[in-house]
């Protein structure tokens, strides 16, 4: 660790208070997920030798590996995150399409082999095992709606029914060529394999409308093996593997969402598209960077699913910021405005304060952009080349505020399932400033949350001494237990 990022997490955590990161709970609301483009994110030159094209800018790296990632355990651990999603690791070196599409993973050739470029079995284990060490879950990529020339039977025998098919979002979303039910019991077999063999503990599922067919939401039967292998693992007394996280990708709205993948139980957990898009700006456009009204946007984002049309309070929307289906964060913004690096704070504030799980990007720690992309489109410009270290004084200042707050959303789950409420403050210079306070009743933990667009002092009763809060970067405190 260098001599920066040492003062500046010293500073973090007297800002925030001293805290300790708890042990995992098993509850899914926890989850603060690190996402990594297998492809472009680390390599290490004793493992496998990556690819050497993929769709996304033609400067960055392609060959990344497993054994790149493991290399990184220390660096995800370090940022606050508690999971970490790799993008598809499944063996797509001779899937259809070229080696750009097969270096993304996303049209494999077989679900039941790592990807040779990426590496072995064996260093797969020893990715699972070694996160596993440090309290990190690992999620897989899991694509159960189309692939790129599957042949072979599973493991047990089962077959995919490779028949072109649309899902009953329609024409619109394009089609599918994994069809259901015939598919059923090789799909439900790619999702317990994994578990049970390495320990993986969860899955993030791509396109996840496409196995919504026929008016029946196949996602009932597929989540139903999951849980059932996880509670027998539980029983035997595993510790991992028995998580099951499922997280769906569904671009649309709440709405869209409620009568798809939500559908009759079938998931209950998707990517919040809505919420990324309010506080950090469209997936694919720049033009805007999101809290266009204010901290107003604040109090929708972390008030509860049902307030934003989603089907129920059960349901965990998965907000993020960005992923590498559009742009970066840092994309959203001026990178002449004086709060260029203050403005990522405060959405990684928002983030770690959002009662259900949430997602980082892989760089967006230290306000990575796509400016200097060459080649790239609007869908796959964020695969830039993956570094650990800061490269100035203002990413190593913004890493450290994130890894902060990361960890007091660990130690506080008032921050990751607590109830909030909402106050508006005018300073005497007469700005306005946002409290959210956090109440988790399970535990009796209380958290304050302070946002403002100034520099100011502001005084609250649970506090005995002013706050001292700087423009754009939200002040956090543990107000009780």
């Amino acid at each position: 660790m260098n001599k920066f990022r040492k003062i500046l997490l010293g500073a973090a955590s007297l800002l925030l208070g001293t805290f300790s990161m708890s042990a995992l709970t098993g509850d899914p609301r926890e989850l603060t997920i690190y996402q990594v483009m297998v492809a472009s994110f680390q390599n290490d030159s004793t493992g496998a030798p990556g690819y050497r094209a993929m769709w996304g800018p033609d400067n960055a790296m392609k060959n990344g590996n497993l054994r790149g990632i493991i290399n990184s355990l220390d660096h995800i651990k370090d940022l606050g995150a508690n999971a970490l999603w790799m993008t598809p690791i499944f063996d797509s070196s001779t899937a259809f399409g070229g080696e750009k599409l097969q270096a993304t993973g996303y049209f494999t050739n077989n679900f039941f082999k790592i990807d040779p470029h990426f590496g072995t079995e064996e260093e797969f284990k020893e990715l699972v095992d070694e996160a596993h060490k440090r309290g990190i879950y690992v999620i897989l990529d899991g694509v159960f709606g189309h692939h790129g020339g599957v042949t072979e039977a599973s493991p047990s025998g089962y077959k995919l029914d490779v028949a072109e098919v649309y899902s009953d979002r329609g024409e619109r979303d394009g089609k599918g060529n994994i069809a259901y039910p015939g598919s059923l019991d090789y799909i439900k077999e790619v999702a317990t394999y994994w578990i049970d063999k390495f320990g993986v503990d969860g899955w993030r599922l791509d396109q996840a409308y496409q196995a919504t067919q026929g008016g029946h939401n196949y996602w009932n039967e597929i989540r139903g093996a999951v849980e059932q292998l996880t509670a027998e693992r539980k029983d035997k007394g595993e510790q991992w593997g028995t998580l099951g996280y499922m997280v769906g990708e569904d671009w649309g709205s709440a709405d869209v969402i409620n009568r798809g993948v939500y559908r009759d139980g079938g998931l209950v957990s998707a990517f919040d598209f809505d919420g990324k898009e309010l506080i950090s700006g469209p997936m694919q456009d720049t033009t805007k960077e999101g809290l266009e009204n204010g901290w107003a946007d604040v109090v929708t984002i972390l008030s509860t699913p049902t307030t934003r049309g989603y089907l129920n309070d059960e349901v965990m929307p998965n907000l993020f910021l960005s992923n590498h289906d559009g742009y970066r964060l840092a994309d959203h913004f001026n990178p002449h405005d004086p709060y260029y690096y203050e403005k990522m704070m405060a959405r990684h504030a928002i983030l770690a304060a959002y009662s259900g799980p949430v997602t980082m990007y892989y760089g967006d720690e230290f306000g990575d952009d796509c400016r200097d992309a060459v080649g790239a489109q609007p869908d796959n410009v964020a695969r830039t080349s993956g570094h650990l270290d800061a490269r100035n004084y203002k990413e190593n200042q913004m890493r450290a505020y994130i890894a902060s707050v990361m960890k007091f959303r660990a130690a506080n789950p008032a921050m990751w399932r607590g109830e909030a409420e909402f106050e508006t403050l005018k300073d005497k210079n007469g700005n306005e400033i946002l409290i959210v306070r956090k109440n988790d009743k399970e535990s009796g933990n209380k958290v304050v949350l302070i946002f403002s667009e100034n520099d100011t002092e502001v005084s609250i009763p649970e506090v005995n001494k002013e706050i001292r809060v700087k423009a754009w970067i939200p002040e956090i405190r543990r107000i009780g237990n």
